[in-house]
């Protein structure tokens, strides 16, 4: 996990622990699926820029 999608799991957390409502549990899912499409689109672009990276050392 990335220091950023552990700040904000943490945040998400703390959010909810202060305020358990049904509207603070739904910010707290939608913000832990964003970090998942985040880290996802992290993880992509890493591997694309190995593919370049690989490209460019075989020309």
């Amino acid at each position: 996990m990335h220091w950023w999608s552990q700040q904000a799991c943490d945040a998400a957390a703390e959010a909810q622990a202060a305020d358990p409502s049904p509207g603070n549990l739904m910010a707290a899912a939608q913000v832990q699926a964003l970090i998942s499409l985040a880290e996802a689109l992290h993880r992509v672009a890493s591997l694309l820029e190995e593919r370049d990276d690989a490209e460019t050392a075989l020309r």
